[in-house]
């Protein structure tokens, strides 16, 4: 059994103590381990004859990564499943989180060597106390024409015309998957463009699954909603995609790759190899469903195996997560959530993005594998 196999659950979108992953996280609050296989001393019986042997492999090194059970998940996987960890001498096991805060103490107290999630307070807050956690890599970004995540509105306000700007919001009910989740700052970013706030809006927490229910009894009218919901609510006539993310606040970069502090100074080898496999995984991605198809169907069945769904048909409708096969973080994004997050009280102060973004391990990778070129 692969050591993913054992993740049950589907967490949001990944993405977090912001954007929360894909389909429902997983329940209970204590991470839950998948340690590398351990059976006593191995007894081996000496060579029947002398003379020169084959040179055993060097042992592998753990790497303890954390994971949502969200399609951001998928290129960790990816790299374990096609070699190209084992390739760079790294062994993988995951610890499963509900959020991407929850993995910022662990990071901080050499538990957990990489984590992944949305940005927030939590993160911002930890880099400012001198937590010297490091984003390092892209792991969703909302491009234009994405439409993983999508700002929907009910459909029957938009069949009747109530809704066509941003203007015509005030009033109305908007939900969060979680409290202040990051894409909540794109819709304030709209409402205030429009000349409004949160103020003006009734704002009322529901998970996902939960959100269906909502816009077809008219509980609410406006939220962020992630795939597969976003499919779901469109083909059963309840919400329709009125603004995807991406379109919304182009480039705006919804997770990011980390790692804790001991892992980046105490192994810094170990940390740049495991970003080559990162990123040969993150092309693989990219190209099955951004580019020419080769191996979707492959990571369609891992995606099923990893958040436990057996509707692979729905996953193969709804639309794709984008992430940076370069790697490249959107530190203009970061800066601009860290002071949307200041402006609400939840910093105290701004931290030193300028530090805590670390593009060296990307670069290294990157001089190993070339920049990605769409086949």
């Amino acid at each position: 059994m692969k050591p993913w196999h054992v993740l049950l659950a589907v967490a949001v979108l990944g993405l977090s103590g912001c954007q929360a992953a894909p389909a429902g996280g997983p329940s209970g609050g204590a991470p839950a381990s998948t340690p590398a296989a351990t059976t006593g001393p191995r007894v081996t019986s000496p060579p029947a004859t002398t003379g020169a042997q084959p040179a055993s492999a060097p042992p592998l090194s753990e790497v303890r990564v954390g994971v949502l059970n969200s399609g951001a998940d998928v290129p960790f996987l990816l790299a374990q499943e096609r070699g190209y960890l084992r390739e760079q001498g790294i062994e993988m096991t995951t610890q499963v989180f509900n959020g991407a805060g929850q993995m910022i103490a662990p990071l901080g107290a050499d538990q957990l060597d990489i984590g992944g999630g949305a940005p927030g307070p939590g993160l911002f807050n930890a880099i400012q106390r001198g937590v010297n956690v490091r984003i390092v890599a892209d792991r969703v970004r909302m491009v234009p024409g994405s439409r993983f995540n999508c700002l929907m509105v009910r459909k029957a306000l938009l069949d009747s015309g109530e809704v066509q700007s941003f203007a015509d919001f005030r009033g109305r009910t908007f939900a969060e998957n979680v409290p202040a989740v990051a894409t909540t700052y794109a819709f304030e970013r709209a409402l205030q463009g429009a000349g409004l706030s949160l103020q003006d809006v009734n704002v009322t927490v529901l998970a996902f699954p939960d959100m269906l229910a909502a816009y077809a009894n008219g509980a609410i009218d406006v939220a962020f909603v992630v795939e597969p919901f976003v499919t779901l609510a469109e083909e059963r006539g309840v919400a329709q995609c009125w603004r995807p993310t991406g379109d919304l606040v182009p480039d705006f970069q919804l997770a990011v790759v980390l790692y804790g502090p001991s892992f980046a100074e105490q192994r810094p080898e170990l940390a740049r190899r495991f970003m080559v496999a990162y990123l040969r995984a993150a092309r693989d991605y990219v190209r099955a469903f951004f580019g020419d198809g080769e191996g979707r169907d492959a990571i369609l069945q891992l995606m099923a195996e990893l958040t436990g769904s057996r509707d692979t048909a729905l996953l193969a409708r709804q639309a794709a997560l984008w992430l940076n096969p370069d790697g490249a973080v959107n530190k203009a994004s970061l800066v601009d959530m860290q002071r949307w997050y200041r402006e609400r009280g939840d910093l105290a102060a701004e931290a030193d993005l300028d530090r805590a973004v670390d593009m060296s391990y990307v670069d290294y990778a990157l001089s190993q594998l070339g920049p990605y070129r769409q086949p």
